[in-house]
């Protein structure tokens, strides 16, 4: 059967500060609506898994899980004992599958990412579980680019199979400047390079058998794991060897060593709000090309992101190309075109022990 499996334990540190440890940028709805990144992460599987769906969040978060989805089956909250990043995470999801369907697909999504145009989502997800049914591979869904993007990873594509569906060559890792511009150029000329968005679509089966021979430290430690589920050890077993399985993402892990990887092409709103200046991406800016999240005042001011909390107010005059955001006890001030440095803010919060404001 089809299960919907939704990563979200990260911490959105370049979201800071309306994103902290308490509660990070999956919880927020970043200006959507009332719902919270996760939350429409969620409501937009549901018409393809049914209620199964589970979410592999780390221990502290299990709760805010829980309060943000109500109407998740009981024992759909996967928790880590420890981060230790996408592979061993999609890893231990694929055993808690295989332990109730030996058939289980998985599809595996992150759970902050905004996603404008939902029916031709789920046209992409039936295409891709269908994919992934048929074949022994990891199948992705790649984005189609819309900018030389820098931030991004890409897949480059091979020859197509049947329909939409194309084989993948490599995984690229983010490139300079002069070489997303040449990514994007064969996009627009071939259409061989698409973003890679994390959505990966496989048998559960295949997924361990593939991290069983790539990554074999990890692999025994889930099967363990696995052994365990349903005993009275199950817990103590997870806290004693999860937190002692490498770090690794899944794709450094798996996807740029296994063959084949299929992907299809997404063309569907996506953005990953990656920054705060993401936001202009997706959300109507004002006649002087502000966007304002919550109560903002200007005069005089151009082509800013301005985002207060509920309750609280901002207001600028004479400036332009900036993001402020304020939120509970901090406020963030920086040039638009330096909003990537959010993270290095992070860092320098925590070198000053300033962690309670994190």
């Amino acid at each position: 059967m089809r299960h919907g499996v939704i990563l979200a334990g990260g911490g959105g540190t370049r979201l800071w500060p309306a994103s902290r440890r308490a509660r990070p940028k999956q919880f927020l709805s970043l200006g959507t609506g009332t719902q919270s990144l996760l939350a429409a992460t969620a409501e937009r599987l549901q018409p393809v898994c049914g209620d199964r769906l589970y979410v592999v969040t780390a221990e502290e978060q299990a709760a805010l899980v829980q309060a943000d989805l109500p109407a998740l089956a009981p024992g759909h909250i996967i928790s880590e004992p420890s981060a230790r990043n996408t592979a061993p995470a999609l890893g231990l999801a694929a055993v808690h599958l295989l332990h109730r369907d030996p058939d289980a697909i998985m599809a595996a999504l992150p759970s902050d990412q905004h996603i404008a145009q939902g029916d031709e989502f789920r046209r992409i997800t039936e295409l891709a579980f269908a994919a992934a049914e048929e074949h022994e591979a990891v199948v992705t869904v790649g984005i189609v680019p819309t900018r030389p993007e820098t931030g991004y990873g890409y897949l480059k594509l091979g020859s197509a199979l049947v329909g939409e569906l194309r084989g993948v060559d490599a995984f690229v890792e983010k490139p300079d400047a002069a070489t997303a511009e040449h990514y994007l150029a064969s996009y627009l000329a071939r259409g061989d390079y698409l973003w890679n968005a994390g959505m990966f679509f496989v048998k559960a089966r295949y997924l361990l058998d593939e991290i069983d021979t790539w990554m074999p430290e990890t692999g025994a430690g889930l099967r363990e794991i696995a052994d365990a589920l349903g005993t009275d050890a199950a817990d103590a077993v997870c806290q004693r060897i999860y937190p002692t399985l490498p770090s690794l993402s899944i794709d450094y892990g798996i996807m740029e060593k296994t063959s084949p990887v299929l992907t299809l092409a997404g063309d569907f709103g996506w953005n990953d709000v990656g920054s705060w200046t993401a936001l202009a991406d997706y959300l109507a800016a004002d006649a002087d090309d502000n966007i304002k999240v919550g109560k903002a005042i200007t005069y005089d001011a151009r082509n800013n992101i301005i985002v207060a909390d509920e309750g609280k107010l901002i207001a600028m005059a004479g400036v332009s190309n900036m993001v402020v955001v304020q939120s509970g006890d901090a406020t963030l001030i920086l040039p638009r075109d330096r909003a990537q440095d959010v993270r290095n803010l992070v860092e320098s919060l925590r070198a000053a022990s300033l962690q309670r404001f994190l």
